[in-house]
């Protein structure tokens, strides 16, 4: 298993009692007690007798693959679920929670990995939704929640600005303020860092410090191990539906191997061990990008992809990156080239697509699946040239068939392709829209974030499934801001500063912090060995039409890899 790298050693700074996350000694009374609970769905139970308690001032990790439990324990918690059995406790007092409306008056916020918030609202309206502060108007509001958010959060944006105008990133610590800003008893966060930067990330780890110093009850729910050891206390894990053990993180054998081994019930390696052939630098590139220039964006960059090779994009908040894969396949307005193999220029995604382009994208619950279609036709979407036959008509059982292989070969679980896709877990689905895209035999993949809020189990299968059409000569373009992954996987790695692209880092030197001291400028600042040339921007690009200019919600950089 591969360690989680950890990009900011501040992050495991000792709190309170000496260790990151522990409550304050003489705490009696648990904030949060968890007795026996269980949950059916159509006679079907998914979880069974499972216990969770926390203090007052303590940050317990709950962790687990997707779809061992740990999101529909904390739906009874919030009031989305209701519990077939078991009992739930505040402050030692019993407590029935019916919705969230029961559970928000007894003190218990939640982020939810999936982000609930209102688009078409500004950034201060949604901040002070439903509040007294919401009858200030006009400037007043704004700058009311500009002080707020950086306060809270250390977010600086316009208080007018749309929620949908804001990055993942932005939005995921948009929904921080909204949560804290009522100083909660219990606080709940569902994989709170997965589309966080490394600064991001240190901004979500003060604020729950300084809840946690109040007396909160933090709630933490991440497939990011080295994050849990940096902030928890104590990790409670899930499989299949049971509570199969409990950690005390400050104990020498508390490592992330035996935390791996109690969610999976193996030892598992993300990476594999073989070394890949090199890519044959004289052979005509796949995908070749030429002086991609956004407005306010990326200005200029200029990337290659031949067959058989991992090209790795990487950089911080504000780089570029949430807009470069859009951008690649057509989907954002852009000046420059884009061609697959000896294609004309891409000018847009069924361009892309129809010449042996894919594309993961870093939102997969918005643009990747459809969520009220069964996992069949997810599967065979981009398919369709080979499910039908004469006149369009659909050819059911080649249909099933290929659905059948995919989710056997791809591990999609459950096991069943009339399944409606948005039913699955988060790891399952990213398995599905990269399913889709094996289905349509496609060569080019442009996967932006493809593992962000992953489990390990899922992400192994992920990387086994790269490396596999890599072998057959495909070329991929990973946009990613997990260095781990990076350095697994990527035969050579760029990186984006105020975008463009500064350096190309070989395999061989792609380390943590030589990538992190490129993003974020120091590099240049200090006396480093001269990077790999980065070929000169053609000039005058041609504008390409896109179907928008506004910011899209991509996923923004974090750091380090997961465990």
């Amino acid at each position: 298993m591969t360690d989680r790298t950890s990009i900011d050693e501040s992050t495991a700074q000792r709190t309170l009692d000496g260790r990151p996350g522990a409550a304050a000694s003489g705490s009696p009374v648990p904030a949060v007690t968890m007795r026996g609970i269980a949950k059916d769905f159509g006679g079907v139970r998914v979880l069974h007798d499972v216990d969770l308690e926390v203090q007052p001032g303590e940050v317990v990790a709950l962790v687990g693959e997707n779809g061992a439990g740990k999101s529909t324990l904390i739906k009874i918690l919030t009031g989305l679920y209701t519990a077939s059995e078991g009992t739930i406790e505040i402050d030692g007092e019993p407590a029935v929670i019916r919705n969230p409306g029961d559970a928000e008056r007894l003190g218990i916020r939640v982020i939810h990995q999936d982000r609930h918030l209102a688009g078409r609202l500004t950034v201060a309206e949604q901040l002070f939704l439903g509040s007294r502060t919401a009858f200030l108007t006009g400037r007043q509001l704004d700058r009311r929640a500009e002080r707020e958010l950086l306060d809270l959060v250390g977010l600086d944006v316009p208080g007018g600005t749309l929620v949908d105008e804001l990055s993942v990133a932005e939005q995921q610590l948009l929904q921080l303020a909204i949560a804290t800003i009522t100083r909660p008893r219990v606080l709940v966060l569902d994989e709170p860092t997965a589309p966080l930067a490394a600064g991001d990330v240190e901004r979500l780890f003060r604020t729950v410090r300084a809840l946690q110093a109040e007396g909160v009850a933090v709630i933490y729910i991440s497939h990011y191990l080295q994050e849990v050891r940096d902030i928890a206390s104590r990790v409670v894990v899930l499989r299949n539906g049971e509570r199969v053990g409990a950690l005390d993180l400050a104990d020498p054998d508390a490592t992330l191997d035996a935390i791996v081994q109690l969610m999976v019930g193996r030892s598992v390696t993300e990476f594999g061990d073989g070394e890949r052939v090199a890519a044959d630098a004289g052979s005509e590139p796949v995908l070749a990008i030429d002086a991609l220039t956004v407005p306010d964006r990326l200005h200029g960059v200029s990337i290659t992809v031949r067959p058989g090779e991992i090209v790795g994009v990487t950089g911080l908040v504000g780089s570029g990156l949430e807009e470069l894969a859009d951008a690649v396949v057509g989907l954002r307005a852009h000046g420059g080239a884009v061609r697959l193999g000896a294609g004309g220029t891409i000018r847009s995604p069924r361009a892309f697509v129809r010449a042996g382009g894919a594309y993961v994208p870093a939102n997969r619950h918005r643009d990747g699946i459809l969520n009220r279609q069964s996992v069949r036709e997810n599967l065979t979407l981009a398919a369709l040239d080979r499910i039908t036959g004469l006149g369009g008509i659909l050819r059911g059982r080649r249909e099933r068939a290929i659905a059948a292989d995919l989710v056997e070969r791809l591990d999609i679980r459950p096991a069943n392709d009339a399944a409606v896709a948005g039913s699955l877990s988060g790891g399952n689905q990213q398995k599905v829209v990269l399913g889709r895209w094996l289905a349509a035999g496609s060569t080019v993949f442009v996967l932006d974030q493809p593992t962000s809020g992953v489990d390990i189990g899922s992400r192994q299968q992920i990387y086994a499934e790269i490396d596999a059409l890599v072998a057959q000569g495909a070329g991929v373009l990973l946009v990613s801001v997990d260095l781990e992954e990076l350095i697994g996987l990527a035969d050579r790695v760029l990186v984006l500063y105020r975008g463009t692209i500064r350096t190309e880092l070989p395999r061989s030197q792609a380390t943590a912090d030589t990538i992190l001291a490129w993003s974020t400028g120091v590099a240049e600042l200090a006396s480093v060995p001269e990077p790999s040339p980065v070929p000169e921007p053609s000039p005058d690009p041609e504008p390409v039409e896109g179907p928008s200019t506004t910011s899209r919600n991509a996923a923004s950089p974090t750091r380090g890899a997961s465990a």
